[in-house]
């Protein structure tokens, strides 16, 4: 009996770990612990999937009782009409629920004047920084931040040389962009701050590696925004393949990457 209380609590903490992790209030010193746990287990990656959704959920209903009465009986119509359809398993369940949670999040909230789209001009634009190169065994760039959250080092994974940097005021919000090049291929990583943008029109959206990634063609070029600790996250290329971009925002660092 001591056996089974002891490996109870011990489930409980880590629930609560993962709940924490989920909405972004696990201490930094216990974060990289967890997030070792989870990079190893398919099970509690699927666990902190869905305490994510839950967080999400959580905030759209926050924001949906702040918005206008149209809105709010939008969101009744269709909440009816997906209980009358036929439910949907493995990843078309989870993109319906997280398409319709970032779809209320980002209509609901006080920020929505920018789009994704107007976001992902900024690859267009001229690098106006340099990027140090981080130490060995590093998955992140050292001194670029946005919202607090570092940007991925892909070169020794993937090819992708981190180029240069430069931050823009878009509608009132300071992003943080940085450019890669693998050979005469270049992409941009945008982190928008603040509420989260909904997805654009007619955006594909699809679970990968626990993450619910929406896919878009803007100015001719391939967009995949997601969403980490709540902050909007939009990397586009022109000429490189959906599925190559899908691959690096989905990517963690083995754990160590904070989402």
């Amino acid at each position: 009996m001591r056996l089974r209380s002891s490996h109870t609590k011990a489930d409980a903490s880590l629930e609560r770990d993962l709940a924490r992790l989920a909405d972004g209030t696990l201490d930094p010193a216990d974060r990289e612990r967890v997030q070792r746990r989870v990079a190893a287990s398919p099970e509690l990656e699927a666990r902190l999937h869905e305490q994510r959704r839950a967080v999400a959920a959580a905030r759209s209903v926050a924001q949906l009782e702040r918005a206008p009465l149209a809105l709010r009986m939008e969101h009744r119509i269709l909440t009816a009409h997906a209980r009358r359809r036929v439910p949907v398993v493995g990843l078309g369940l989870a993109s319906a629920a997280g398409a319709l949670a970032w779809t209320i999040v980002g209509l609901g909230g006080g920020q929505a004047a920018l789009t994704v789209a107007e976001a992902a001009t900024i690859a267009a634009r001229p690098a106006t920084a340099l990027v140090t190169e981080p130490p060995d065994d590093h998955v992140t760039l050292p001194r670029v931040r946005a919202a607090g959250l570092p940007f991925p080092y892909w070169e020794d994974r993937f090819g992708w040389h981190a180029t240069g940097t430069r931050t823009d005021v878009v509608g009132g919000r300071t992003l943080t962009t940085v450019f890669y090049r693998r050979g005469t291929e270049h992409i941009a990583y945008t982190i928008v701050p603040g509420d989260a943008l909904p997805p654009a029109v007619g955006a594909h959206t699809a679970a990968r590696a626990g993450t619910i990634l929406a896919t878009s063609m803007t100015g001719g070029r391939q967009v995949v925004t997601w969403l980490r600790q709540g902050h909007t996250c939009v990397l586009s290329g022109r000429g490189v393949p959906v599925a190559a971009l899908a691959k690096l925002a989905a990517w963690r660092g083995h754990g160590r990457i904070p989402y």
